[in-house]
């Protein structure tokens, strides 16, 4: 089961596990590719593509025209569908099974072929998904894929459901059909046999199928009375007389009747399990083994008829299909944050996205990352830092390490500290009264030395509200380990649907505009230019780059050499994915790397 784990679970899993992983770590180490967060050669990736989309909507409540009374549909199988590919399912590739990039669709697309639902619904997910809430794919891989919403879902009509896995055997795919069969006396076989494995640790797992077809037999005589809806070889039998159970138990409720109403379904690729459903697609920003960079994705994902539980899900010519992992449907499970709506500084939150989004050293999955998670302890002890001065060293190495190469569990936590160190910065009595968001903002940060009182008061109050919130070392964190200590904390909630949303959720989008409570990348903004002498941590006098958002101050901080960076071409626009070239050792001037206190000094600007 995929459920949450306390942090010593958590801790004697990894044990259990390190001797299997060892091996195959210590391989990746002496790999000659991502050798160092800093000169990482990686070959690059081509991200995921987009898939096709389905077209149309169907009335609701209702199968689509011309399928209720079609057992023999055709139904798509996964293997000739362009949107099916498995290595774009988050399942993992290779020994490692390391995760890849959740699949990303055209939101579009989505608008043009469906029709928006903007109604609430049963089970309704824009009730309990905003920005900043942690989605963690369970099922796919070993390890898990973390991603952060960006805003509050979008709900289409999609008209078909379909799903690849092992239902429940108390469920009736939609696409079956019902027959009623006679036979003269119990002496005469209905022509059902059981498959699977006899010694099956569980009953589900065998089947009642249509066995041959012998003359005159209740099988036969009904192909031979109604043609148009033919009992065919292999048919799966998934209800008898009104029950649905496992394979024997419905065996036996067909001993001694002479008249059975049979439910059947021709076994293929995929079930149908749906008609006329929602489908939620959330922008997320994410991190994986197959991207370029930590970029903006669009995800699609339903709340599964048989299992109630949420699963992301695919599109296909006239539907879509829900994800399958290695041993079922891969599940969604959502971490919701301690902030909602109505006390989100979307502003800011927005920045702290766009910082990381465009920063200008490689961020690009890293292998290193994933070692260094796994071997090491991310969770960060409060009472480790009950000093004001512990809090401020806290404070500046948490930003520090904003640098490294990241893995997917490593998004959510670094924006989500990055937006609490602007937020106390913009909050602290350095910033107030201001009430000018212009130069004013910026010229409260031109510190030329070590922090001040003002903003030593901002460095603490800024690791407290880690500590309670995201006490996680962003560069170490696994995806369990990440669920489990913000799980601990007592803030954040995992999405139940039985229970409906928290509180803080209900109600908390009255009001208010779609696109307001939405930080999605967009766009990309400038940010507003330094008043003149302007200076970093370090004394030296900064301005703004190439793109007209990252901070340079054209400093000379190393040696000339060979560096990887994400350089701007065109003035204005976003970085490139990172590439190798010839650095001439100077923070800037224009592009390519930052100093750190250059660094230092963005993280903490509000605007």
């Amino acid at each position: 089961e995929n459920r949450i784990a306390s942090p010593k679970v958590v801790e004697s899993n990894r044990r259990q596990t390190a001797l299997a992983g060892a091996a195959a770590f210590a391989a990746a180490l002496s790999s000659p590719s991502d050798a160092s967060d800093a000169d990482s050669s990686d070959e690059e990736e081509e991200e995921a593509p987009a898939e096709e989309h389905a077209r149309g909507v169907a009335a609701a409540g209702t199968a689509p025209q011309g399928m209720e009374d079609r057992h023999d549909v055709m139904r798509p199988s996964l293997g000739a569908q362009p949107g099916a590919a498995q290595g774009d399912l988050a399942v993992g590739k290779g020994n490692m099974a390391i995760p890849q990039a959740a699949l990303s669709v055209d939101q579009a697309a989505l608008r043009r072929r469906w029709k928006a639902i903007l109604t609430p619904v049963e089970n309704d997910l824009r009730g309990f998904i905003r920005a900043g809430d942690v989605l963690n794919y369970l099922g796919g891989n070993r390890w898990g894929h973390v991603v952060m919403a960006l805003g509050m879902p979008q709900a289409f009509e999609v008209p078909v459901l379909y799903s690849g896995e092992q239902l429940p055997y108390d469920f009736v795919p939609l696409d079956s059909y019902e027959v009623t069969l006679h036979r003269s006396s119990d002496a005469m076989p209905w022509g059902f046999v059981l498959v699977g494995e006899e010694d099956a640790k569980e009953s589900k797992e065998r089947s009642l199928v249509v066995g041959a077809l012998q003359s005159g037999g209740p099988l036969h005589t009904w192909n031979t009375r109604n043609p148009h809806r033919i009992i065919g070889h292999d048919d799966k039998v998934v209800e008898v007389n009104g029950f649905r159970g496992s394979a024997q138990e419905m065996l036996k409720h067909c001993d001694s009747a002479l008249e059975l109403q049979v439910k059947l379904w021709k076994i293929a690729d995929v079930a149908v399990i749906g008609y006329n459903l929602p489908v939620y697609a959330v922008k997320v920003l994410q991190s994986a083994s197959n991207m370029r960079d930590i970029a903006e994705s669009t995800v699609c994902m339903v709340v599964h008829p048989a299992r109630k539980v949420v699963c992301p899900v695919g599109p296909l010519k006239d539907g879509f299909r829900v994800s399958i992992g290695h041993s079922g449907p891969v599940e969604v499970q959502i971490l919701m944050s301690p902030l909602d709506n109505t006390c989100l500084d979307f502003a800011l939150f927005r920045l702290a996205v766009q910082e990381v989004v465009r920063a200008p050293h490689d961020s690009k999955w890293s292998m290193r990352t994933a070692v260094r998670s796994y071997l090491r302890n991310a969770a960060l002890k409060p009472s480790r830092y009950q000093q004001a001065k512990d809090k401020m060293k806290l404070g500046l190495k948490l930003s520090e390490r904003w640098a490294a190469r990241p893995i997917c569990s490593t998004v959510p936590a670094r924006i989500w500290q990055k937006y609490f160190l602007k937020k106390a910065y913009k909050d602290s009595p350095l910033s107030s009264g201001s009430t000018d968001r212009g130069n004013k903002g910026c010229a409260s940060l031109c510190w030329t030395t070590v922090p001040t009182v003002s903003n030593f008061s901002a460095e603490a109050a800024f690791a407290d509200v880690v500590l309670k919130y995201v006490p996680v070392r962003d560069d170490r964190v696994l995806p369990e380990d990440l669920v489990a200590i913000l799980t601990g904390t007592g803030c954040w909630d995992i999405l139940d649907l039985e229970s409906g949303p928290p509180l803080r959720r209900r109600g908390d989008n009255a009001g208010l505009d779609d696109a307001r409570v939405r930080v999605g990348v967009g766009t990309m903004t400038a940010r507003p230019a330094l008043p003149p002498g302007t200076a970093n941590r370090a004394g030296a006098v900064v301005h703004l780059g190439l793109d007209q958002f990252t901070v340079y101050c054209g400093c000379q901080v190393s040696r000339p050499k060979k560096a990887t960076a994400r350089l701007v071409v065109t003035e204005g626009e976003a970085p490139r994915p990172a590439s190798t070239f010839a650095w001439d050792g100077r923070c800037g001037p224009q592009h390519g790397p930052q100093c750190s206190a250059c660094r230092w000094f963005e993280d903490r600007l509000t605007m």
